[in-house]
């Protein structure tokens, strides 16, 4: 069952506020609505995801804020199967486990010992079931045809084998300056793309001007590929965006900030029956986002002091998202 885990990737921006004008208890870390999650909640799940590594002070940071957020959208998951009135039968739970146990026997696993690794306990595993069965009953019926047909006009080229050229131009942040270089490489990346849309520079002069990689000896191209499995994926995401001809505004990735223009485009051949099941996620993960943008929205969430999470300005969609850390109201 799949749900869960489309939950905890696809929800909207952070939203909510940071802080309130009352304090939270000290047991709680963060409150949405009027429903809190535990500092006990928050630990128990940074410890399943951890897995025992050691994680340096920005990894952990970091770790800490996408964990906190899941916790947020789970809340908000439950709160609208509930008020959408779906009822999540007991003895389904049950069927589930005993079905884990059994699969887990023929390996010689005892449920028990599973858990334990996993940081979880029984309770903790009827509690996430209970979510992930509640969304299927909840988000099933809006996989229609009409829902269907639109995901593949909306994400065909992701998954039907389309192919595009590109050419790109990346400029490298100098690692000595920190934030305040990757701000600068954005501001020279704009002007670049101003003087290209209004044919003051073509792009591939500009990339054999201003380029740092070795691309730039083409004037930038660097070929066809498809959407996965051959480019970084916030570049290929990025360029997947773009129609023919169109040039990209300046974005970030691990290897600096880059402007793309598509310079070709080969459509794919495969259709919307073969791919299903792939349309059939894709609409439930809209489902899911779509439920937790509304919930940040009518639900105000706030954060204890000292609890590391995204900006509310911050798009889960996009690399190099701001943490912030709540800081103590008053004295």
């Amino acid at each position: 069952m799949a749900c869960l885990a489309m939950a905890l990737q696809a929800g909207g921006p952070a939203g909510g506020s940071d802080a309130g004008p009352t304090a939270l208890p000290a047991e709680v870390a963060a409150q949405v609505g009027d429903t809190p999650i535990f500092r006990t909640e928050l630990d128990a799940a940074m410890s399943r995801v951890a897995q025992g590594r050691h994680l340096e002070p920005e990894q952990r940071a970091r770790l800490e804020a996408e964990t906190i957020e899941q916790l947020v959208d789970e809340r908000l998951l439950r709160r609208e199967i509930e008020t959408s009135g779906v009822v999540v039968d007991e003895d389904d739970v049950t069927e589930l486990i005993t079905r884990m146990r059994g699969q887990l026997a023929d390996r010689k696993i005892p449920l028990d010992a599973f858990l334990a690794k996993s940081g979880r306990d029984e309770t903790s595993l009827r509690s996430q079931l209970r979510l992930e069965i509640g969304l299927n009953k909840l988000l099933v019926p809006q996989v229609t045809r009409a829902a269907l047909e639109a995901a593949y006009v909306k994400h065909h080229r992701e998954l039907d084998g389309t192919m595009i050229r590109v050419s790109h131009i990346v400029l490298r942040p100098d690692p000595g300056r920190g934030a305040e270089a990757l701000a600068d490489l954005q501001t020279r990346a704009a002007t670049l793309r101003t003087e290209i849309l209004q044919g003051e520079l073509g792009f591939a002069e500009a990339a054999r001007r201003h380029s740092a990689g070795p691309s730039r000896r083409q004037g930038g191209d660097l070929g066809y590929f498809p959407r996965h499995g051959v480019m970084d994926e916030d570049f290929s995401r990025e360029s997947f965006a773009l129609a023919k001809g169109e040039v990209s505004k300046p974005f970030a990735t691990a290897f600096g900030v880059h402007l793309v223009l598509v310079t070709d485009l080969r459509p794919g051949a495969v259709g919307a029956d073969v791919l299903r099941a792939q349309l059939e996620k894709l609409v439930m993960q809209q489902a899911i986002r779509d439920i937790v943008t509304r919930g940040r929205e009518a639900e105000p969430v706030r954060y204890a002091p000292g609890i590391t999470h995204f900006a509310s300005d911050s798009d889960r969609d996009r690399p190099g998202r701001r943490v912030m850390v709540t800081e103590a109201s008053g004295p």
